[in-house]
């Protein structure tokens, strides 16, 4: 009988035993596998950023900022093209000081004279003025309004200021009057200029800049 009973306990201690040389290297491989199995095809690789093209661009050109009145030229050559200007404008020249860069026209008295307007620098006669209307000239050189009045004859003056900005820079002020007569010969008001005389001076010095070479003296 005690024969028997040790056998069984023999047995029970065998079977312990296979049960814990089967545990474990279950418990082993758990504990390595951090305890989850992530399959190989699973993982995120590393992928390189896309490529991206190079967008040329295109330089934006240059825009001329430059006011009407200034020239991207030296002052000897704004100054010639000044005297070349008021010489196609057919108006005597008074004073000129280069080194102020001065240049003041003769005072002029405009008046029709035969359907014809005529520039003098003498104060004109009643006869002249005899059959003289300018209101048409006047309102396209100056601010003006006749308000019933008849204008025979103005005075006029100019003068022109060549500024050097810069070696490659020159600025050109231009100081233009108008005042004008009736045929009683009583002064009205001085007519603002609305820049007609001055834009036919700056256009023609622009394309005589621009028709280089100029003479220089």
């Amino acid at each position: 009988m005690l024969s028997l009973m040790q056998l069984k306990v023999g047995d029970m201690k065998q079977l312990k035993i296979k049960a814990l040389i089967f545990l474990i290297p279950m418990l082993l491989i758990a504990s390595c596998g951090g305890g989850s199995y992530i399959p190989r095809f699973s993982k995120t690789k590393d992928v390189p950023p896309p490529k991206t093209e190079k967008v040329e661009t295109k330089e934006t050109p240059k825009i001329d900022t430059a006011s009407p009145n200034e020239f991207n030229d030296p002052f000897i050559d704004v100054w010639l093209a000044a005297i070349e200007s008021v010489k196609w404008l057919k108006w005597n020249i008074a004073f000129i000081d280069e080194r102020g860069g001065v240049i003041r026209l003769k005072e002029a008295y405009a008046y029709r004279k035969s359907g014809k307007m005529l520039r003098t620098y003498t104060w004109p006669s009643k006869e002249n003025l005899q059959t003289s209307s300018i209101n048409d000239y006047l309102e396209k050189v100056g601010r003006y309004s006749p308000r019933g009045s008849s204008t025979v004859f103005t005075q006029e003056n100019l003068k022109m200021t060549i500024i050097r900005v810069s070696d490659d820079v020159t600025k050109v002020d231009i100081d233009y009057t108008i005042r004008p007569y009736t045929f009683a010969g009583k002064i009205g008001y001085e007519v603002e200029s609305n820049g007609f005389i001055e834009s036919l001076l700056l256009e023609r010095m622009k394309e005589s800049l621009d028709g280089r070479p100029l003479a220089k003296r």
